[in-house]
């Protein structure tokens, strides 16, 4: 019988600095399982990006893209795709305001134009930029989009107004150069409602850790939500509970804390 569903985000939360699970932390993942609870990614990324941390870790759940890509054991069990006249119309106007964007799914990952900001954002997760193809959006479904615009009061309005012009759609701040955008009620907390609701989960409480924006539906959709003690401002103040940073232990400690290792 499932103990518990054990939610993480990756960056400055599981991972460290070199996009790693260290030590401590993959002792605590698999004294979870072993204890007879479920560890779930839950994550902006996306699953092809997962490849290397799920063999290291025998993770097999994943909810990626913000909630917009659900994977249960290993098979895919939900996707909401971004409608093609709304991403089309969203390409259309970012071209216009000569603001870069990349495109998302399972698979892979596409941009439109290469600047500064793309290669800032990408060297932060140790990525290379990805390549440039005008035909991704027509070809493939496309999951979660990158926007491309700093953190600064311009980069901020600039968002806010394509949140006004496109309300069906949801935007997250999640990083210095890009927000990340997904339909309208997608989210860390949908994806785990999504799993949660399964009759396999039935009455399984739910923990959830994490310390960015992205972070805080799946903090409060959590029946605990743990924030890192690196967390913003406002996911602290959406936690149940504050653990140590993601450099000194804070999974492990917060586990011990609920008696989950």
């Amino acid at each position: 019988m499932t103990k518990a569903l054990v939610f993480f985000d990756l960056d400055m939360t599981l991972l460290n600095d070199a996009k790693q699970i260290p030590t401590e932390n993959l002792a605590a993942l698999h004294q979870l399982q072993q204890n007879d609870c479920v560890p779930i990614i839950c994550t902006g990324r996306n699953q092809w990006e997962l490849t290397a941390l799920q063999e290291v870790s025998g993770i097999d759940t994943l909810i990626c893209a913000n909630g917009a890509d659900i994977v249960l054991h290993g098979e895919h069990l939900y996707q909401s795709p971004l409608g093609k006249p709304q991403l089309h119309r969203f390409l259309a106007q970012a071209k216009a305001d000569g603001l870069p964007v990349s495109l998302y799914n399972d698979r892979g990952v596409a941009l439109t134009a290469h600047t500064a900001d793309t290669k800032k954002t990408y060297d932060v997760v140790i990525q290379p930029e990805p390549v440039i193809d005008p035909d991704f959006a027509t070809r493939e479904a496309v999951t979660m989009l990158l926007l491309f615009t700093p953190w600064d009061a311009a980069g901020e309005a600039v968002g806010a107004q394509y949140q006004a012009d496109f309300p069906e759609l949801d935007f997250f701040r999640n990083g210095h150069y890009a927000i990340d955008v997904v339909n309208h009620g997608i989210s860390k907390g949908s994806g785990i409602e999504i799993l949660a609701d399964r009759p396999e989960f039935a009455g399984v409480p739910t923990y959830a850790f994490g310390d960015g924006n992205n972070d805080i539906p799946m903090l409060r959709r959590a029946t605990v939500g743990v924030a890192m003690g690196n967390a913003l401002p406002a996911v602290a103040a959406a936690a149940d509970y504050q653990t140590d940073d993601y450099q000194h232990a804070g999974i492990p400690n917060a586990l011990r804390h609920f008696g989950l290792i």
